[in-house]
């Protein structure tokens, strides 16, 4: 077989993440679906080296998909499914010409190919059944035969939280405990990890991993931050600060946008990610106040 022609009634279809190179990433739960369908010709034309009549494929070959979940990691970020041509009932010997496309689905984060496939199948009379012995793609744009392959990208997304301290009686040492809760949904399930790093003060940093569905509890000082920088995107979450409001500190919460201008943000609320990265800044203040008495 060479690039782009199959012999047999069997057309696989290839598809790949191709920017999934990092094991820490989280797949999202993602179908992708394939259609081959038949395309209106003139009647008119002819295949040049056979003299075969090109004709409309005939319907009859279903769509096929491809399933990717939580679990996948870049080893299997490239996989495959065929469409069988030999299901079909064709009328005569010819060229039956299709296109294969991917459905445009609705996963965040999902980068879908919209590229277009011309699919010619040769059918000829063996044994007086007229059965597909040559199938040939190619990019509907170009002319030259090449194997079916989708290409999708995988986005992802970032939430920092960051620590402020401030007041002429605010204690820098201190550490504050926060919560983060990444909410379960179609696409992520419980239990799996997202990678997160503490930077503490000074330069260190420590790994950590939170699980999704189940409440991750923190520490942070004076200009410390957890960033979580492969956060998937269409997750829901929730930041709070299980200390807010003690020991005489006034705490106040904001949230910036990329560079976007800074806007309050409610401790606890719910938020949904996207493209978009997400800082929290939350600051605790307190000022002494004049003894009296």
């Amino acid at each position: 077989e060479t690039a782009g022609v199959v012999s047999s009634g069997q057309l696989t279809i290839k598809k790949s993440i191709t920017n999934f190179n990092d094991d820490t990433l989280l797949m999202p739960k993602a179908t992708f679906t394939f259609d081959v369908k038949p395309v209106d010709v003139t009647g008119e034309e002819k295949d040049t080296a056979s003299g075969l009549k090109i004709q409309k494929g005939i319907a009859g070959v279903a769509s096929q998909t491809i399933q990717y979940d939580n679990t996948d990691k870049p080893t299997n970020k490239e996989k495959a499914v065929n469409f069988d041509f030999s299901t079909v009932t064709f009328p005569n010997v010819g060229v039956y010409r299709y296109e294969v496309s991917e459905q445009a689905g609705d996963v965040k984060g999902i980068t879908y190919d919209s590229k277009k496939w011309t699919v010619d199948v040769y059918v000829v009379n063996e044994n007086n059944k007229f059965t597909p012995k040559y199938i040939v793609s190619k990019e509907t744009t170009d002319s030259s035969k090449k194997p079916i392959v989708f290409n999708n990208e995988l986005k992802t997304t970032s939430l920092t939280i960051k620590k402020e301290v401030t007041g002429n009686s605010g204690d820098k040492t201190s550490d504050f405990t926060f919560t983060l809760l990444l909410k379960e949904n179609t696409q992520f399930e419980t239990g799996q990890k997202v990678k997160a790093t503490k930077k503490k003060s000074g330069a260190e940093e420590e790994t950590v991993e939170v699980t999704i569905g189940k409440q991750y509890t923190f520490t942070l000082k004076d200009s410390e931050e957890l960033i979580l920088d492969k956060l998937p995107i269409g997750i829901t979450y929730q930041v709070d600060e299980t200390d807010k409001n003690k020991e005489q500190y006034e705490t106040s919460a904001k949230m910036t946008e990329d560079s976007k201008e800074a806007q309050g943000y409610t401790l606890n609320d719910l938020k949904t990610t996207d493209e978009t990265a997400d800082t929290i800044t939350v600051t605790n203040k307190r000022n002494l106040p004049i003894p009296t008495g």
